[in-house]
């Protein structure tokens, strides 16, 4: 009984590993999953991480190089810019560390987009509808992911904020 018990609670630790590793390790699909547009032709230019703790508050960052093919996955499921005032007001925050204070275009070295379109997924507890931005400002925390695409250039700013 006493092996059992053992080969199960290792079993149940593997799979634990397992997923773990997986979910950190695909980048590109976590975002892909997201976003709601194949990221298999992209390429992860750098990426900016500042999750730690218990609670994981932080934030993540990513600039994707993409080609044409995106643009039609991207047109048919996202919207065009300019970003709702609600996620503006988000972005134009100042964060400030040992750097500075920044907004998330400075910190993270957005170019002014022209030509684009985003998507825009609120990940609170609190949300009832995922897609929608209204509420973004009224809540004690954020917890959402936007994707900025920048179609002149087949860029893609992926940006998450948890507090």
């Amino acid at each position: 009984m006493k092996k059992k018990k053992m080969k199960l609670i290792v079993l149940f630790v593997c799979v634990i590993v397992l997923n773990v590793g997986c979910t950190f390790n695909n980048k590109k699909e976590y975002i892909s999953n997201i976003i709601e547009i194949s990221l298999d032709n992209c390429t992860i230019e750098n990426e900016n991480d500042s999750h730690d703790g218990f609670l994981g508050d932080g934030d993540y960052f990513a600039k994707i190089i993409c080609g044409e093919q995106e643009i039609n996955q991207i047109k048919s499921k996202w919207k065009k810019l300019p970003l709702k005032d609600e996620i503006q007001h988000v972005m134009n925050m100042k964060q400030c560390n040992n750097e500075g204070c920044k907004d998330v275009y400075e910190k993270y070295n957005i170019s002014n987009i022209i030509n684009g379109y985003y998507y825009f997924y609120d990940r609170h507890k609190e949300a009832t509808n995922n897609k929608d931005e209204k509420w973004l400002n009224k809540r004690s925390s954020y917890n959402f992911s936007v994707g900025i695409y920048d179609s002149d250039n087949y860029v893609l700013y992926y940006y998450e904020l948890d507090t």
